[in-house]
């Protein structure tokens, strides 16, 4: 009568011994598809990382080019409307690329915009949003002799500027708006 029991725990053991096997290769597979899944997420990513570099860098020759291209007919839009010189097919992709997210924005803090003129060298266009000139404002400075658009915007008295290098100085033209335009005068 022993033998029985005794055949059963062992019948036991050695099933518990196959099922533990089964578990830890299991588990093994799954670290395996886990690593090999990592990897390829990796590779995916440094993939996609790359090609926006590449995009980038082109879109930043393009913005170069269009900016050199804005620039020898700049003069000849003084006194046309600030908001309509953005607008322009030509110009809109200059300027998307210039602001970024921040595009949208500027659009409509550019709203209820003012005529293009000379300050000093540079070329400025400035506007604020319609019915809300305290709530935004937006300017931008084109610089003809160098090539360059330059953008700012001014929300709820924080000014931003867009198209500066580090430590490349504001122009004179958008720290007197920016002063006027925070102080409370319109455009």
């Amino acid at each position: 009568m022993d033998s029985k029991p005794q055949t059963i725990v062992s019948r036991v053991v050695s099933l518990a011994k196959k099922i533990a096997k089964g578990l830890l290769y299991a588990l093994a597979a799954l670290i395996v598809v886990y690593f090999l899944f990592k990897v390829w997420e990796y590779t995916a990513e440094s993939d996609q990382q790359q090609a926006t570099k590449v995009l980038r860098a082109e879109q930043g020759e393009q913005f170069t080019n269009l900016s050199k291209q804005i620039a020898p007919y700049s003069p000849l839009v003084v006194g046309s409307s600030s908001l309509q010189f953005v607008k322009r097919a030509v110009n809109e992709p200059l300027f998307q690329y210039l602001l970024g997210n921040s595009y949208q924005t500027f659009i409509t803090a550019l709203e209820d915009s003012a005529s293009i003129v000379y300050v000093g060298p540079f070329i400025f266009g400035s506007g604020c949003q319609k019915s809300g000139c305290a709530l935004s404002q937006a300017a931008y400075i084109i610089d003809p002799s160098k090539g360059r658009v330059y953008a700012a915007t001014i929300e709820n008295g924080k000014t931003r500027y867009f198209g500066f290098t580090e430590g490349e100085p504001i122009p004179a033209a958008f720290e007197s708006w920016a002063a006027k335009s925070i102080a409370g005068e319109s455009k």
